[in-house]
């Protein structure tokens, strides 16, 4: 654990430095100064509806095993982002495997099921976004292009899982013989990862449960991407709205790579590479990401903290289990 927490305050740090190098100061402080902080709390608001969509789109996946309420699911899936805030390691998902089994009595492997269906939706949202970003893109002809590129990659990914999903044995064989040259631990790592992908997907042919799935979803990234967008008002940043979507794509991928609690450091430079695509300055960049940040980390860490305390919880015996 603390290794862990080690090497993510390294990276996070280098990331920094990345985001504050050639900064210019007094556009930093300018920004900052002409904020309208009072357009940040809506902003912060719909940090919280998209969890509770978050929340309602997890009741669905639920179904096959129990029926739960969304405000338990909600209870969950907020302690479960402040535990991502506030312990190393990337924790949250595992908290909230905990915190809904013991206030819901389900077993920790189907709770992690439905997790893992998670991860399928949101990936293939993810890499939506990315190529609808790349697309309309106002900057070079090659980033341009890139959509395309990410278009198919999509396409063949999905076609690849559903392979995966028909042919378990077959398709597990293939795998493990196509990552013959890398080390046993990651080559059984990748295709186990890939497996519970493929049958997170399986789950999800459902036409009953994947157009209300769908329509949840669209609901779940849009609240992120509508908060970013208030943040470009607070701070009076003239870019179009596909712009927002650039930042929260960005800040997505960046929360794949090991930091520090809460996503310090990757957040702010994840934010400073998707401005530039439009033409915003490194120091205007900067006080956006601390803002954008704060409308996250702020409300994931309190609300997330009342709910603890409201399932008779305490921080200690989740930074103690884990």
């Amino acid at each position: 654990m603390k290794r862990r927490l080690i090497i993510g305050s390294i990276i996070s740090l280098i990331f920094l430095f990345l985001a504050i190098r050639g900064i210019r100061w007094s556009e930093f402080v300018s920004v900052l100064g002409d904020t309208r902080y009072w357009i940040l709390l809506p902003a912060a608001v719909l940090t919280i509806i998209g969890h509770y969509f978050r929340a309602y789109r997890w009741k669905f996946m639920l179904l096959p095993v129990k029926r739960i309420g969304t405000w338990s699911l909600f209870s969950a899936t907020v302690i479960g982002l402040m535990a991502n805030n506030l312990l190393p390691a990337r924790l949250g998902e595992i908290v909230r495997v905990f915190v809904i089994g013991k206030s819901e009595a389900i077993s920790k492997s189907a709770s992690l099921a439905t997790i893992v269906y998670e991860r399928v939706v949101d990936v293939f949202a993810l890499l939506a976004l990315l190529w609808l970003m790349l697309l309309t893109s106002t900057g070079p002809e090659w980033l341009q292009r890139s959509g395309l590129i990410v278009l198919g990659l999509n396409v063949a990914l999905l076609f690849f899982l559903l392979f995966m999903e028909r042919y378990r044995d077959s398709s597990a064989k293939l795998m493990n013989y196509v990552a013959r040259p890398l080390p046993e631990s990651l080559r059984a790592r990748l295709v186990g990862t890939l497996e519970n992908f493929a049958q997170g997907l399986g789950s999800l042919r459902d036409g009953k449960v994947l157009i209300p799935l769908a329509a949840v979803s669209v609901l779940v990234w849009l609240a992120p991407i509508l908060r970013a967008y208030l943040c470009f008002i607070a701070m009076g940043i003239d870019i179009p709205f596909i712009a927002s979507i650039s930042i929260i794509v960005l800040v997505s991928l960046g929360s794949m790579i090991p930091s520090a609690p809460g996503y310090i450091g990757t957040t702010q430079y994840a934010c400073v590479l998707a401005m530039a695509i439009y033409g915003v300055g490194k120091g205007e960049a900067l006080a956006y990401s601390i803002l954008f940040h704060v409308t996250q980390l702020v409300p994931n860490t309190l609300v997330g903290l009342y709910f603890l305390w409201r399932a008779g919880m305490k921080f200690g015996d989740l930074s103690k289990r884990y």
